[in-house]
């Protein structure tokens, strides 16, 4: 791969080997245009680089104009932060309370189902034992009063009686 370069700077990249050829078509180039100096016209080596590690939620990466190392013009990496401290402080405490409101509506849609699978066993002559039920029942009644509301685990949650 190349790099076109404009007055030694890169304008534009990566570029392959056949655009020297169709931009030169008075000019007989090798086979492997690998091996000759490109930068007679206009071009140079470039190279890949790794993505750079970042966190896409609070950061973006940004592709800049490669940096001459060695012999080849390597791909650049800039890593901008998407957020002020005092936006990303007001992002963080919006997706806290999102994520509240959505794990609320989850956790009493999943208690209300189970209440409503077990109301069959309150019925007067239900073949169970009744008590055992119906504090269960209770007990997914107050489960929103558990101290780890609404990010339960599946521990937190009563057990079903035999």
């Amino acid at each position: 791969m190349l790099v076109k370069l404009e007055n030694g700077v890169p304008i534009e990249w990566p570029v392959t080997h056949s655009r020297i050829k169709h931009e030169n078509p008075n000019v007989s180039f090798p086979n492997d245009v690998t091996k000759i100096d490109v930068e007679a016209y206009g071009y140079a080596k470039f190279s890949y680089s790794d993505f750079p590690e970042y966190d896409p939620e609070y950061q973006e990466c940004i592709e800049v104009t490669p940096v001459l190392k060695g012999e080849s013009y390597t791909q650049t990496w800039e890593v901008k932060e998407k957020f002020t401290v005092e936006e990303r402080i007001s992002y963080d405490e919006e997706k806290e309370k999102n994520l509240f409101i959505s794990l609320t509506e989850s956790n009493r849609g999943a208690r209300n189902q189970l209440l409503a699978e077990s109301d069959w066993t309150q019925v007067a002559d239900a073949p169970v034992d009744q008590t055992a039920w119906a504090t269960y029942r209770q007990e997914l009644r107050d489960i929103t009063q558990h101290p780890n509301w609404p990010h339960l685990e599946d521990s937190d949650w009563p057990v079903k009686p035999q």
